[in-house]
This record gives structure tokens, sequence and C-alpha cells, in this order.
């Protein structure tokens, strides 16, 4: 994996017993971060933006209050609330109309024109995870009943009313929802099935336990499901995919925990439960789904072991910088040895910055660069003061994190750093 020039380019090489051989695929990106292009040798994605981070048809199209109402063949409609209440696949002739309980989860949806199913109810328990689900099938009074086991906010499990004694387990790598194995037991013994996953940990095959490829997907770049393979029949259906995100084949969502994500959009359908103080648009997943998740369906954080670095850093500057007067942190770092310049001082109406700069005993140096609220002329997008942390690597300033207080606003505009709001870690970790 590495970046040339705005362009993230993977290349994947497996030799002898390791299948592929060699795979290239680039990803493109606009000014603002937001991917724009998804090239490989089997697929060829453009995306077009509007200003608030909406996905749109075509370039210069305007999405307004963030509803967006069709993208692909797809056209959506909404309730009062903003919930997604009917959704029309022009292309596949399906039509899908959505209820919600009194906590604005999704409760029913009735199909139209999928050919397995008419009908599917969701219920949950008192922290909103899903329970169980009902899967109403054409020419069957009998609904097939889905249920599902946590193990706090992780799915755990589940099992089907149609495999009485089978249930699935599933295990995660260590402090994330990336899945490491699912375990399939019935009275006849216990098969172990292994996850190979992407960057951000999508799945992307199984193997058994001889190594032999069960299941392989492949998706769009925003998730999507282009095409499954099973090699060897599963009694279960691989249904996971991004992190924290299981497949409800009967409508082609996945659920995320506190919502639902339409990979066919690449958006929620319902809006952050925190409204605008969430972000700008309500409706947002992430901002680079290549390296970062959600797996609550709440707040964005990054699947990249590099942005764990930079917030073990900035993490120890959390308590030293929130809560204090600036003039009270220019006293603590002068005492320090940090020097202090004024980067914008040559710029009468710029918003002025007060930098200090400090050196350690092992040669690497730190910046925390104060932004004021603002200038006459020029505003604060954040909304308020806040503090910047910076470190060289290799002559470069290199952001490792931010440090605000109060209503800090468009954090989620943030991808390359640790955020921290009052010290709530905003956009990583959970």
């Amino acid at each position: 994996m590495r970046r040339s020039r705005g362009t993230l380019i993977l290349e994947t090489r497996y030799d002898a017993a390791g299948a592929e051989k060699y795979r290239q695929q680039r990803w493109g990106y606009d000014a603002t971060g937001q991917v724009t292009r998804s090239a490989g040798a089997t697929q060829d994605e453009r995306f077009s933006w509007d200003a608030a981070g909406n996905r749109t048809d075509a370039p210069g199209e305007t999405v307004w209050h963030n509803l967006l109402q069709r993208l692909n063949g797809i056209r959506l409609a909404y309730d009062g609330f903003g919930r997604l209440a009917e959704r029309r696949d022009t292309r596949r002739g399906l039509t899908q109309r959505f209820r919600y309980d009194e906590e604005n989860r999704v409760s029913d949806v009735t199909l139209e024109g999928h050919r397995e199913y008419r009908r599917a109810e969701y219920r949950y328990d008192l922290l909103g995870r899903r329970t169980h689900k009902r899967l109403y099938r054409h020419g069957s009074a009998e609904p097939e009943v889905i249920t599902f086991q946590w193990n706090g906010l992780r799915l755990a499990g589940e099992a089907s009313s149609h495999a009485p004694g089978r249930r699935s387990q599933y295990l995660y790598s260590e402090g994330s929802w990336e899945p490491l194995a699912r375990v399939d037991s019935s009275a006849a013994g216990s098969e172990v099935y292994w996850y190979h996953t992407g960057l951000n940990g999508l799945p992307l095959r199984m193997t058994d336990a001889q190594g032999d490829t069960v299941w392989k997907g492949q998706f769009s770049t925003w998730g999507d499901t282009q095409q499954e393979q099973s090699h060897t029949p599963l009694a279960v259906a691989q249904n996971l995919r991004f992190q924290g995100q299981y497949l409800d084949r009967e409508t082609g969502l996945h659920y995320n925990l506190f919502r639902y994500y339409d990979p066919a959009t690449g958006r929620y359908t319902q809006p952050d439960p925190i409204g605008l103080a969430g972000g700008l648009n309500t409706y947002a997943y992430v901002g680079d789904p290549l390296v970062w998740v959600d797996p609550l369906g709440l707040t964005p954080c990054s699947s990249n072991k590099g942005f764990n670095h930079k917030d073990r850093i900035a993490s120890r500057w959390t308590d030293r910088l929130t809560g204090k007067r600036p003039s009270d942190v220019n006293d603590y770092l002068m005492s320090k040895g940090w020097s202090k310049t004024y980067p914008q001082a040559g710029k009468p109406g710029a918003i002025q910055h007060i930098q200090y700069v400090k050196t350690t005993k092992s040669g690497t140096t730190y910046k925390l660069d104060y932004h004021p609220g603002g200038s006459g002329s020029q505003k604060n997008i954040h909304g308020n003061d806040y503090w910047k942390l910076y470190r060289d690597v290799n002559d470069k300033d290199v952001v490792y994190g931010r440090i605000g207080h109060g209503r800090f606003e468009n954090y989620d505009l943030i991808t390359d750093s640790p955020v921290y709001i009052d010290g709530v870690l905003m956009n990583g970790g959970l």
C-alpha cells in the first residue's frame, strides 16, 4: 500500500501456494480527501460529490438538506423525521417500505418485487442491539427467526430456526471489530473458518481448517456486494461486511448497530442521533472507507495502525491542554524549554497562530500550534480555539492530533489525526 500524488495504490502479490500472484487497485481523491475514483482490473468506479459530502449522479448536482433523492437508479423518500421511508431500485424492480419504533430503529420492512421475501421484522434489546429478525417468505405463513447473541457491542453469534441445533460464533481481532474466525457448531461437530480481510477489515475471503477457500467476495468502494462465490456450501451465509456491519440479504442494507447503512449509496438511512453536533452531513458514513470505519454507526474511527500510533502521542497532551487557559499553557511550555513563534505575524488579516517548538533529546521535533477562534476577515472552520499537535517526520510536519473544547464543529471532516473535545476522543477508537 502506498500513496503517490494523492492516489492510493494497493498492490497484492502472492507466491506459489498463496494464490493471487498480482493485483493492483488505485483510488483517486479530490482536494477535500473524498474518494473520486476506484480503478482495478475488474472495476472502474467514479464518484461525484456536492459541497456537503453527498454523493451525486453527476458533478455540479446539489442534494438539498442532505436528503438524497436518487443515485444510480435508486430512488429514496423520507418521513418527517428524516428517516428513510421508501427505497426503490428501478434497475431491479424492487420497492422497500420502512417503519420505525419509538427509538427510531427499523421495526419492519415490506418488500415488493423480491423473489424470496415479502416482509421482515426486527427487534432489539434495551441497549439497542438487534436480538432477532423474522423473515417472511412468499408462500409461507411461518417466518424464519434468526436470533443474535452479543458480547458487549460486538456480534458474538447467530442461529436460525430453520437449522435447529446449529449456531455460528464470531471471533475478532483484539480491540477491534475486524473478524478473525467463525465457528459453526452442530451435533455433528464444529467447523472453523478463517477470515481474510482488506485494509479496512472488510472480509474478502474465508478459508477452512485446511486452508481451502470456501467463500470469497468482491465489493464496491463503499461495501456494496458485487460478486460472491462459495466453493463449499456454507450452512450459514457469510454476512459480515465493514467492521461492525451485518448484511441483511432481504433488503441489501447493512445493520450497523445503532443505524442502518446503505452500501449502494454509501450513507446511513437515518440521521445522526446527535444531529448537527456530529457534523454538517448527518447521513455521512466516513470520509474515506478504505482506512476508516464506524463500528457503532455513530462516529468514524480509523482502521489504520498509523492512527493508533498518533493517538498514543496525542492522548498524552489531552490532560495538559483540556480545560487550561492559553496563558497557563504558555507558562507551562516556556518553563519546559519550548520556543515560541508567530507564523502568521506578517499577515494581519489571517488568524494569528502561536506555535511552540521543542526538540527532544532523541532528536524528535514536536510543535504545538494554538489556533484562536478566528479573525475579522477569516473564520475558524471549527468554531472556537483549539490546539494542533505536529511531529517532524522526515523533515515534514505531520499532524498528530487536535485538542479542542465546547462546540468544536466539523470534526467529521478531519481524517488524518485524532480529535479530542473536552477530553473525549471523537473520531477514533472506542
